[in-house]
C-alpha cells in the first residue's frame, strides 16, 4: 500500500471519487428496471384480464407472485451480493430479466405469462442488495442516506416510465410488444453493468474508501476468515435492531406496492369513470412523490444525523393518507383529493432508503448484503401476501356486473380491499416506533 502522504495516492483518492458516480449510475439502472416491470401491470391490468379471461383474484396472483419470488430471494440476493459480488449478480439478474420479458410477451396461455412473470421476479430480485452493496462499498457513512435516497430517485424513474409513458406505449403498440421493448431495454442495461460496475475500489486498483478516510476497521481485519452462510443468517437474525426495520419496511413498502403498484389504475378507472391515461396519471404523480421523496429524505437524515425521525415521520403521513383513502366519502374521496395523496404517500416512500442506510449503522460489513436482504424481504413479503388478498376482497365483493369483457367492482368493493394496505401501513407506523437511534461506531465504517 502507497503511503498517504504520496502524491500518487492523492491521485487514487481523487479517482475512486471521480470513478465511484459512474459506478453506481449504471447500477442504480439495474435496479430500475425491475422497478418498471413491478409497476407495469397496473396499466394493462384490464387488457390481460379480458385477452385471458382473468378474474381479479387470478390477475393479484399475477402481480403478486414477484413479491413472493422477490421476498424469497431476498436472502440469497444478499448472500450473491456478499460472495459473488455487485457485478456477475446484477448483469445475471438482468439477462433473466430480459429472457422472462420475452416469454410475456410472447406467451400464448395465462400459464406461460405467468412463468415469465415469475422469471422476471427471479432477475429483478438480484439487483437491489447490489446497488446497495455497490454504496456501502463505494461511499462514507455519512453519504450513505443520501446516494440511497438518490438511487431510489433514479429507481424510480423506471416505475414513472411505468404510468402514463407505459399506459400511452400500450395503446400505441399493445401490451405484448411492450413487454418486448422492454426486453431490449434490459439487455443494454445489462451490458452496461458488466462493463462499467467495479464490486469495490479495491476491484478498481484504488484505496478502499476506509483507507481513503483513514478509518479502522476492528470488525473485519485483513487475515480474518469470512464468514459462512449459516453464521452469517445467524448473525442477522439475532440482530435486534433489523427487526423494527422489517416492519416498517413491510408497511411502507408493501402497502404502497399493493395499492398503487397494482391496483390503482383499475380502481380509478372503475370507481370514478375516468380513461386509462387519465388514471395512470395518479400512478405518474406517485412516481414523481417517490423521486422526490426518496431524494429529501435520505439527505434529510444524513445531514441531521437522525434515522429514526424521518421514518416516524413518514410512516405516520402515509397512514394517515391510506386512511383517507378508506373513510373518506365512502371509500371515493373527490378525484381532485387523490393529486396530493398520490404525491404524498408517494414521498413516504423515502422511509425506505433512511431505513437500508441504518443497516449500515447496525450490522458488520461481512453481512450487510444479508441485513438488507431481511429489510427488502420484508417490503416483498407484505406485498406478496396482500395483493392477491386485495383481489380476493374485490371478487367476494363483485356484483356480477361487467363492461364489455372486464369485471366492473362497486366502491364498497373497494373500499374494503383497501382496508388491508391500510392496516399493513399501520404496521409499519408500530415498526417505526420501535425503532432505536442507531450509535455509528467506528468499527462499522469499513467501506
Amino acid at each position: 500500500m502507497l503511503n498517504t502522504s504520496h502524491p500518487r495516492w492523492t491521485e487514487m483518492m481523487a479517482k475512486a471519487y471521480r470513478q465511484r458516480w459512474r459506478i453506481w449510475f449504471v447500477a442504480v439502472l439495474s435496479h430500475s428496471v425491475g422497478l418498471f416491470h413491478r409497476a407495469a401491470m397496473a396499466p394493462m391490468a384490464d387488457r390481460i384480464m379480458a385477452d385471458f379471461d382473468l378474474t381479479a383474484a387470478a390477475f393479484g396472483s399475477l402481480g403478486a407472485v414477484y413479491f413472493y419470488v422477490y421476498a424469497a430471494m431476498q436472502l440469497p440476493s444478499g448472500t450473491f451480493a456478499d460472495t459473488l459480488g455487485p457485478r456477475k449478480t446484477i448483469t445475471f439478474g438482468l439477462l433473466l430479466t430480459t429472457a422472462g420479458s420475452v416469454v410475456m410477451g410472447l406467451a400464448p396461455t395465462f400459464g406461460v405469462l405467468y412463468m415469465g412473470r415469475v422469471v422476471v421476479s427471479f432477475g429483478a430480485s438480484l439487483a437491489w442488495l447490489s446497488v446497495l452493496k455497490v454504496i456501502m462499498n463505494w461511499f462514507r457513512s455519512r453519504e450513505v442516506a443520501t446516494v440511497t435516497g438518490l438511487s431510489g430517485a433514479i429507481n424510480n424513474s423506471g416505475q414513472l416510465i411505468a404510468a402514463t409513458p407505459l399506459a400511452l406505449l400500450i395503446i400505441a403498440i399493445g401490451w405484448r410488444m411492450s413487454f418486448m421493448t422492454a426486453a431490449g431495454v434490459s439487455l443494454i442495461v445489462a451490458l452496461l453493468n458488466w462493463f462499467i460496475v467495479k464490486d469495490s475500489p479495491k476491484h478498481a486498483g484504488l484505496p478502499s474508501i476506509s483507507e481513503i478516510e483513514g478509518e479502522a476497521s476492528r470488525g473485519s481485519a485483513r487475515g480474518t476468515p469470512q464468514p459462512g452462510v449459516r453464521q452469517r443468517l445467524h448473525e442477522v437474525f439475532r440482530n435486534r435492531k433489523l427487526w423494527p426495520l422489517f416492519l416498517v419496511a413491510m408497511g411502507t413498502y408493501g402497502s404502497y406496492a399493493t395499492f398503487f403498484l397494482n391496483w390503482l389504475v383499475v380502481y380509478l378507472m372503475q370507481t370514478y369513470g375516468i380513461s386509462r391515461d387519465y388514471a395512470a396519471s395518479f400512478a405518474l404523480v406517485s412516481a414523481v412523490g417517490a423521486i422526490l421523496g426518496t431524494s429529501a429524505l435520505g439527505f434529510i437524515s444524513d445531514r441531521i444525523r437522525s434515522r429514526r425521525i424521518p421514518i416516524i415521520t413518514a410512516t405516520f403521513i402515509s397512514l394517515v393518507g391510506f386512511l383517507l383513502i378508506v373513510l373518506w366519502n365512502g371509500g371515493k374521496p373527490p378525484l381532485m383529493a387523490f393529486w396530493p395523496i398520490s404525491f404524498i404517500i408517494g414521498c413516504n416512500i423515502g422511509a425506505m432508503p433512511v431505513a437500508f442506510a441504518t443497516v449500515r449503522d447496525v450490522a458488520r460489513p461481512e453481512v450487510r448484503g444479508m441485513s438488507s436482504g431481511l429489510i427488502n424481504m420484508g417490503a416483498f413479503a407484505g406485498a406478496a401476501v396482500v395483493q392477491p388478498l386485495f383481489g380476493y376482497v374485490l371478487d367476494l365483493n363483485w356484483t356480477g356486473e361487467k363492461l364489455g369483457d372486464i369485471r366492473h367492482y362497486p366502491v364498497e368493493a373497494f373500499q374494503m380491499a383497501t382496508i388491508l394496505p391500510c392496516a399493513l401501513m399501520a404496521l409499519g407506523f408500530v415498526g417505526a416506533l420501535l425503532l432505536r437511534e442507531p450509535r455509528r461506531r467506528q468499527h462499522l465504517e469499513n467501506s
